[in-house]
């Protein structure tokens, strides 16, 4: 803050005069503040060094502007004194300076200030009033009364009245009160500072002050106040100082940064505690919760070997429901899926003879459509040598009325397309025949896994072509010896959840490959995820995350059987709102027994 404030009843009406006094107030303020944040010598010995150049440059100014205007030579003498007087005071301040930096003090500052404002107010006001006005220097008069009120105005006397109270607070209440520098070197520590530390009553040094915190402590301590300069934060820490003797007295200090007008860090001013007795009491404290504790663990193992036997039987007892449930949802499962191939088998064998026809009947229908068209061509190269006008005007009429030319390119497009319909349902009656394999047995057999897939993926088109995008990165796989009826189905079950798992619009990516011996396939999907507590119990049977009617749980336990029963690995990643990857793991070879 400043100690000097320029204002209106400052100025004299000399723009020069009145430029160069409010600059002196100026350095004035730069000195006062330097000293209070404890700037480094040679900044404070530039201010000084400054603050004397620039007044005696004002004061040849006002010699020059008087001695032009033949200023009455009595007042003349007078002013030139003062200024002998203040560039004198300064001269001694420089060179103590030089070799103390305490020798600028409150006291200096006072006389500076009080210097400044009478000269001001007084002397080089009578300067001004005559070189204005003409009148006589000797014969102006000054009114005590006024002067005195602009002096009292500034907040000078109101700061230091506010700093001589922080430290008589300072120096009477119990705790560690402290102002540090830029440099983090103690400016300001009061009684209590001091005694806690253990150190004289004045000013110490980085040095002292590290040396009376606990080694362990220190590089904690001195991060932070770092950290608090570089951030310019506040902030809380709990440290430890290390006396002679071996005492150890735990501080909790609180401290903010202190910042210049121009943004640049100036120091730390903190308050601290000394919370040993808190300390020891949370010692005690703990030591009484750690034998409560032992004693609580005590008894918790007595508990635990009386109850073994119980939880052992307990857990066989479980082991065997577990068992027993795995048993019941696989053949449920197998039960299911051999009455999907039963119906598969029916409506694959109803349906093929139909289609068989109506792909037969199309050829043909194509064929005679084919011929008509040939013959209304030949008819209608007729019609430029025919005589019979009535007979030609209703062939073109009616001509125009069924829009022959339309229906010409037309039939061929419907029969196409209907052509296209047959074909694409004889294909799905294959994948379905492909997918429960109803032409051969359920042996071990070598397989093209994207076969699998593809069959798979048309039979369940209905469940993800209105939610999902499938994306197909297939790499070069070769045939693998497996159950190709029992992968489909477990390729049935993840694309299923797959879907399942897409809210509204996303995508199902499928990728295939190879390493060293092994064949894996990938199922993933953009859905909503597995949470991370779910994630270990998906393959449990009967374990499902869907409401209650929306599934069974034994999708997934299912094909973990199958995975396993092949002697491979099916591995989740999942994130929830990111989606799941399932990787099924084959041995390319097959199983080493194949009726594991």
């Amino acid at each position: 803050m400043a100690i000097l404030n320029w204002n209106n009843q400052l100025v004299l009406g000399i723009e020069s005069v009145d430029k160069q006094h409010k600059h002196l107030i100026d350095l004035t303020n730069q000195l006062d503040e330097a000293v209070a944040i404890g700037a480094d010598r040679d900044t404070i010995i530039k201010i000084v060094n400054g603050l004397i150049d620039y007044t005696v440059y004002h004061f040849q100014h006002e010699d020059r502007l008087m001695s032009e205007a033949n200023f009455n030579p009595t007042m003349h003498a007078i002013h030139d004194a003062e200024h002998k007087e203040f560039v004198a005071k300064m001269m001694v301040v420089q060179l103590e300076v030089q070799a103390d930096i305490n020798a600028i003090s409150v006291d200096l500052m006072d006389y500076m200030v009080n210097w400044l404002y009478h000269h001001i107010l007084n002397t080089d006001k009578k300067m001004a009033l005559s070189l204005i006005s003409g009148i006589d220097a000797a014969q102006i008069s000054i009114d005590k009364h006024e002067h005195s009120e602009i002096i009292q105005s500034n907040l000078y006397s109101a700061l230091r009245e506010s700093e001589s109270r922080f430290k008589e607070l300072a120096e009477n209440i119990s705790a560690l009160i402290w102002i540090t520098n830029a440099n983090h070197v103690p400016i300001f520590c009061n009684h209590f500072w001091f005694a806690t530390f253990n150190l004289p009553p004045d000013i110490p040094s980085r040095e002292q002050w590290l040396n009376a915190i606990h080694p362990e402590d220190r590089d904690k301590v001195t991060q932070t106040y770092s950290r608090a300069a570089e951030e310019r934060s506040k902030f809380k820490i709990q440290y430890r100082l290390l006396a002679a003797d071996g005492k150890i007295t735990w501080i909790y200090e609180t401290a903010a940064p202190r910042v210049r007008k121009n943004g640049s860090f100036a120091g730390l001013m903190g308050c601290g505690m000394d919370i040993t007795s808190q300390k020891q009491a949370e010692t005690v404290l703990a030591r009484s919760n750690l034998q409560l504790e032992e004693e609580v663990k005590k008894r918790t193992r007595e508990l635990i070997k009386t109850n073994q036997t119980l939880e052992f039987e307990k857990n066989q007892q479980l082991l065997l429901n577990t068992q027993l449930q795995e048993a019941q949802s696989h053949l449920l499962q197998s039960e299911k899926m051999a009455s999907i191939g039963q119906l598969a088998a029916g409506v694959a064998h109803e349906i093929n003879n139909p289609i068989g026809y109506i792909n037969s009947n199309l050829t043909s229908l194509k064929n005679y459509i084919d011929n008509l068209l040939a013959l209304i061509a030949l008819y209608e190269k007729s019609e430029a040598t025919s005589e019979n006008i009535d007979q030609l005007a209703q062939v073109k009429a009616f001509k125009q009325k069924i829009d022959l030319e339309f229906l010409k390119t037309d039939v061929l497009d419907l029969l196409e397309e209907s052509h296209e319909g047959a074909t694409r349902v004889k294909k799905i009656i294959q994948d379905l025949k492909d997918f429960s394999h109803l032409d051969s047995n359920d042996d071990w057999q070598w397989t093209n896994l994207h076969a699998g897939l593809e069959s798979t993926l048309n039979i369940v088109n209905n469940e993800i072509k209105y939610k999902a995008k499938i994306v197909k990165a297939y790499g070069d796989l070769p045939e693998v010896k497996c159950l190709p009826h029992q992968l489909n189905q477990v390729f049935m079950n993840l694309l299923i959840n797959a879907a399942h798992a897409i809210e509204n619009e996303g995508t199902i990516t499928l990728r295939t490959g190879t390493e060293n011996d092994y064949a894996w396939v990938e199922i993933s999907d953009t859905g909503k995820g597995i949470a991370a507590e779910h994630q270990s119990k998906i393959f449990d049977p009967f374990f499902t995350t869907k409401p209650v009617g929306k599934g069974t749980g034994l999708g997934l336990s299912v094909s973990y059987t199958i995975i396993k029963k092949h002697q491979g690995e099916i591995q989740l990643t999942s994130q929830l709102g990111q989606g799941t990857t399932f990787r099924i793991i084959l041995p390319i070879a097959g199983a080493i027994l194949e009726n594991a």
